[in-house]
């Protein structure tokens, strides 16, 4: 995008006005399918024509395809690459944030998030191997304990 005007072509007089709102933080909320995404895209795009810097950028998403669908709009409208964006989900942004702060954390450099399969999996190789019946320590019990 290379001016304003092009920014702002496709979007509705409520659109624009979130796009170019002089708050430093705006909360998006409409209905399915009425063009948020649209809006933070062009929202983002706007800050970066004003001189933001990308790492300044939080777009926030409840599920990953939203947020790789927004990214990818982003790269596609503005040309540039988005991985110093933080553009993600609540639990991925947040693992992100971790990751890089993970000294403030009291957290190892490589620590890991797991799901409650691999927690499953994982109650299961100790059971195992400390050769206890999972009929007396059924797994799905021992997990939660």
């Amino acid at each position: 995008m290379d001016n304003m005007s092009d920014l702002l072509s496709d979007l509705n007089k409520a659109q624009q006005g979130a796009v170019v709102a002089e708050a430093p933080r705006l909360l998006v909320l409409a209905g399915a399918g009425s063009g948020k995404t649209r809006v933070l895209v062009h929202r983002i795009a706007h800050l970066l024509q004003q001189g933001a810097r990308p790492h300044e950028i939080l777009s926030v998403t409840f599920t990953n395809k939203a947020a790789h669908e927004m990214r990818q709009r982003v790269e596609d409208l503005t040309g540039i690459q988005t991985r110093p964006l933080w553009i993600g989900t609540f639990h991925g942004l947040a693992f992100r944030f971790l990751r890089h702060h993970h000294e403030a954390a009291k957290l190892p450099e490589g620590f890991q998030i797991i799901d409650s399969d691999d927690q499953l999996r994982l109650v299961k190789q100790a059971l195992k191997a400390l050769k206890l019946d999972d009929k007396r320590w059924p797994p799905r019990q021992a997990q939660h304990y």
